[in-house]
Formats: structure tokens, C-alpha cells, sequence
């Protein structure tokens, strides 16, 4: 059966700041588009899939690291020719007992990357990365190129006194060491996000994101593990670019400035295969 790492998760999540400021060709290695198909790994699909859908193609590949063991592979599935109602693609691993569907979403591909601290390959719907948390395959922020830098002054010290007043208990002063700045574009182009990455704010779990306006005032503090977060296309009421942030949970989007996340995107859930989803 697959195993939990979950110290693995945590070095991983805090380790460096992740894989939403990456570009995908540094994070997928592998494609699979089933353009050829291995036809004993499509057979056993279809014992489990051929019921509900018409096309049932399948690739044996690794998820993990190569052993004498465990088997894997991935599936297209689609209930009319060419996918004209749409398809799916999935990912199953077998635990010696049964097959397991660990991952399904919508789309005709699928992208592999290198095997992670944690244990499995990440794969690639074509829109965003899904890690393998130990337990389930997580969804990452939406992946985007962002250069860090040093944080001017004025921006540490905005930086400074947003975090004095969300952790009124106490606070760490901010030091260059433990702080990257990137400019960002979130209505006027001229913001500014402050990732903090100290141990004092983060411990084993997510740390602030301070996002400024372009004359270093506060908008809002979010935080995420990693720190992960994206800027993605849609807009809130005020005109601001929404967020995506890494969780424990999943991706979760915000409008800066309100409380409660607009979305979530939860853990995949696993299945036997074959069974609806």
C-alpha cells in the first residue's frame, strides 16, 4: 500500500519557495499523450473501465522510483470517439491487492515530473501541478515565473508592521536572510508581495505573504505553505487579480481583503478503480 510521508511533506512545503514560481518545463520531464498505448496495460483497464466508457487506453509508467514490485500506470478515458463529449485521464497504482485510482481529472495528457521528497512523481493536467502530500495527490498553485528580490526598506518596514499587527502576541523583526520580495501584478502592476520564510512565522506550517500597493501600503496578508501563492487571471469587485495559495487542505483562492477563501481545491480522493467517481 502506498505510504504516508509526512515529514517528508513538511521539509519539502518550507524547504524553498515553490513550485508556483517555476516554470513547467523545470517541473514536467515526461508527457504521456497516448498516442501509443501498451496494450496489456489497456487490457486491464478495460476489465475495470469498459462498462462505462467507450475509449479505455492505458500506459504503464512509474509514479515512483522503479522497484520489482508495485505497478502503475495511466489511463485515458472518454464515453464517445475522439473525445467528443470530453475525456478524462487517470493515474492508478496497484498495492498488490487491488488497483487503486490515486488521480483523475479532465484532459487528453499527462505530465510527469521527477520523483519528490515525498515519495511520488508530481503530475500535470496541462493547467497546474498536483504533488503527492504522502496521502493523496495535492493541487499547487497555478505555476508562474517570478524573480525574487531584496526587499527595499520601506518595503520591510510595511512588512514589519503588518505582521506586528496580525500576530499580536509577538513578532520577529524581519531580516534580508529570511525575506524575498517579487513584484507582482495584482490591479496596477506596481504591487509588491513580501514572502516571509523565518522560523519564527512559519514553524512546520504556512507562512505570511504580505501583499503591498504600489506606494508600500498594506492590501492583505495571506498564508501559505511553501510560501506558495499565484496570481491568476480572474478579477474580485475591486478590479484585483484573485489569489491561489498552498495549504494543508489544498489550493485555496482569495480576493484580497476578504476573510473567507471564494474556492478550495481539496486533496484527491482515492478510489478502487473503476468505480464512479
Amino acid at each position: 500500500m502506498i505510504k504516508a510521508i509526512t515529514a517528508a511533506l513538511l521539509a519539502s512545503a518550507i524547504g524553498s519557495v515553490a513550485l508556483a514560481q517555476s516554470n513547467i518545463d523545470d517541473l514536467v520531464t515526461e508527457t504521456i499523450n497516448f498516442e501509443k498505448q501498451d496494450s496489456d496495460a489497456t487490457a486491464t483497464a478495460r476489465k475495470m473501465y469498459g462498462r462505462d466508457f467507450r475509449i479505455v487506453q492505458a500506459k504503464r509508467v512509474w509514479l515512483e522510483e522503479p522497484t520489482d514490485g508495485y505497478d502503475q500506470m495511466v489511463v485515458l478515458l472518454g464515453e464517445a470517439r475522439g473525445c467528443a463529449t470530453g475525456c478524462f485521464v487517470s493515474a492508478l497504482y496497484y498495492d498488490d491487492k487491488q488497483w487503486l485510482e490515486v488521480w483523475r481529472v479532465p484532459g487528453k495528457s499527462v505530465g510527469l515530473g521527477p520523483v519528490a521528497a515525498t515519495g511520488m512523481k508530481p503530475l500535470y493536467d496541462g493547467h497546474r501541478l498536483w504533488q503527492w502530500s504522502g496521502t493523496a495527490y495535492m493541487a499547487q498553485p497555478v505555476p508562474q515565473e517570478r524573480k525574487n528580490r531584496t526587499p527595499t526598506e520601506d518595503e520591510l518596514k510595511a512588512a514589519t508592521e503588518a505582521l506586528k499587527e496580525r500576530f499580536k502576541g509577538g513578532s520577529e523583526p524581519l531580516e534580508p536572510s529570511n525575506v524575498l520580495a517579487q513584484d507582482v501584478n495584482i490591479k496596477d502592476g506596481d504591487e509588491t508581495a513580501i514572502l516571509v520564510r523565518s522560523n519564527y512565522y512559519c514553524g512546520n506550517s504556512a507562512c505570511p505573504v504580505i501583499f503591498l500597493d504600489g506606494k508600500k501600503q498594506l492590501i492583505d496578508v495571506l498564508e501559505a505553505w511553501g510560501p506558495d501563492f499565484s496570481v491568476i487571471d480572474e478579477r474580485d469587485d475591486n478590479n484585483r487579480h484573485l489569489i491561489e495559495v498552498a495549504t494543508q487542505d489544498g489550493v485555496v483562492t482569495y480576493s484580497l481583503g476578504d476573510k473567507n477563501p471564494r474556492s478550495v481545491i481539496n486533496a484527491m480522493k482515492i478510489t478502487i478503480a473503476g468505480q464512479k467517481r
